[in-house]
């Protein structure tokens, strides 16, 4: 106590005043560290036995914020401006000359009379000009003009162009026009695509603009054309084994796969070998443009060879 309060000890033997030694002695000034002491401990206790953080916000601690962020002041930034509300532009000298200029009822009437006189004169114009015109018209008529002016006075409502329209398909039935069209008394084709839930409208739309058309992706067009070369190729491989059948037919010879595969090892394989090896080439390019589950094998000119044989040698 005498090591806290050296300053009351002193004052005392320096023979204070009345008002420094009311003040020294002061309940609040004597245990002030004591409350201070005291007050620590408690937030100490207190911490101690507050749960520990979980993650989750308590009703009491969510309604508390949302208190005090409700009732909480407004931020101000230190130093910064306050901004000025801006003010209103003053009208344009134009029209506030029209509000000060107060004008006497002579000036008011005799605006009045030119406007409407001006009126006047304007519709007089009009009225000449629009008798000018139907003068010419009358006496220049047009083929054009009077068309339009018939069509406007026949269909003049949707109903009109309705009994129109079943005239002239009467008119069609008793020529016969609807004798022999084509797909009549046929079912109509339909497109299970259109009604695909898991397939959208316009990619639908686009994909039968392009297949109407005839359009198609870079691979399918050199699909079409390695079907197209292989097909040829197999044609005239199986030829080219039908004459050489014909061949050792002729010469007296037995037809046996031996034999068949000598003559034309002898006469057309050197050939063949080459137009393999370009398919191949026109295979390989297909394949790397073409999807995975649509690829090609290459060909093997011994294997074709043996497939043409099974069917004409047994």
């Amino acid at each position: 106590m005498l090591r806290s309060h050296k300053y009351t000890i002193a004052a005392i033997w320096s023979k204070p005043s009345l008002r420094t030694v009311k003040r020294c002695y002061s309940s609040k000034h004597i245990f002030a560290p004591y409350d201070d002491e005291k007050e620590v401990n408690r937030k100490k206790e207190q911490l101690s036995d507050d749960k520990p953080w979980d993650g989750e916000e308590s009703v009491k601690d969510a309604v508390l914020r949302m208190i005090v962020d409700k009732y909480r002041a407004p931020l101000r930034v230190e130093g910064a401006a306050r901004r000025n509300l801006p003010q209103p532009q003053p009208y344009p000298p134009h029209i506030m000359q029209q509000f000060a200029q107060d004008k006497s009822p002579g000036k008011k009437q005799a605006e009045r009379e030119r406007k409407n006189k001006a009126m006047k004169q304007n519709r007089l114009m009009n009225a000449k000009d629009a008798a000018l015109d139907y003068s010419l018209g009358k006496k220049y008529p047009t083929t054009d003009e009077g068309d339009s002016n018939v069509s406007r006075k026949e269909f003049i409502s949707i109903n009109d162009i309705g009994l129109l329209c079943e005239e002239k398909i009467r008119e069609a039935k008793a020529k016969g026009e609807f004798d022999n069209l084509p797909g009549s008394g046929k079912p109509l084709q339909e497109d299970y695509f259109k009604n695909n839930p898991y397939l959208d409208q316009t990619e639908y739309l686009l994909n039968r603009i392009v297949q109407r058309n005839g359009a198609a992706p870079p691979w399918v067009i050199m699909q079409q054309e390695v079907d197209t070369e292989l097909n040829s190729f197999k044609l005239q491989l199986s030829s080219v084994c039908k004459r050489c059948i014909d061949e050792l037919k002729e010469e007296g010879r037995p037809v046996l796969k031996t034999t068949l595969v000598q003559r034309f090892n002898q006469a057309e394989k050197s050939f063949f070998e080459k137009q393999v090896s370009s398919l191949n080439s026109r295979v390989r390019s297909y394949n790397v443009m073409c999807p995975s589950p649509v690829r090609k094998q290459l060909l093997e000119l011994d294997k074709e060879l043996a497939n043409v044989m099974e069917r004409y040698v047994k």
